[in-house]
């Protein structure tokens, strides 16, 4: 997977050294308000770390998120965990500490156009619908609502983008 990078962030593939950063950053109880597993526990948090670094290959999987050096999110572009495999998910997390200031937002449309240049025909999102930051992100980004779902746990809305490149 490569490095990406933009204006303000670089994402850089998650790897096993990223692990308590990423870890620590999950250890914020309001980074689990839209989740149905608290990764404030420490035991949670790494056992989410270990499945991503599981299911990411040379192509597709998770990214850390880092502005000027720190780590202030995590993204991922690879084969949905909930929707069919054949399915490429996107999602992003924020540091609730960096939260509002656009980073989601940034970090996700360079995946976008990482995955619109693999030629990936679509690309979709799982939001939980009172998550209203993520679905102002999906929004701005252009996703379309196509229906809901329990997915992760709880209700969602399922959203696609579908690559304009013919």
């Amino acid at each position: 997977m490569p490095t990406l990078i933009t204006k303000h962030l670089k994402l850089v593939p998650l790897t096993h050294a990223d692990a308590d950063t990423v870890v620590e950053m999950f250890a914020d109880p309001a980074m689990s308000t839209y989740m149905s597993i608290d990764f404030s526990v420490e035991a949670n948090g790494r056992a989410m770390v270990e499945r991503r670094l599981a299911h990411s290959d040379d192509k597709l999987g998770h990214w850390t998120v880092t502005e000027k050096g720190e780590t202030v999110g995590l993204v991922h572009l690879r084969p949905s965990f909930e929707l069919p495999a054949s399915l490429i998910e996107i999602g992003w997390y924020t540091a609730t500490s960096r939260a509002g200031r656009g980073l989601a937002q940034e970090a996700a449309a360079a995946l976008l156009r990482y995955g619109q240049g693999l030629g990936l025909p679509a690309i979709w999102a799982v939001v939980d619908p009172r998550n209203a930051a993520s679905l102002a992100v999906a929004h701005k980004l252009g996703f379309l609502h196509v229906g809901e779902g329990h997915h992760y746990g709880a209700l969602h809305d399922v959203m696609v983008l579908l690559n304009e490149r013919r």
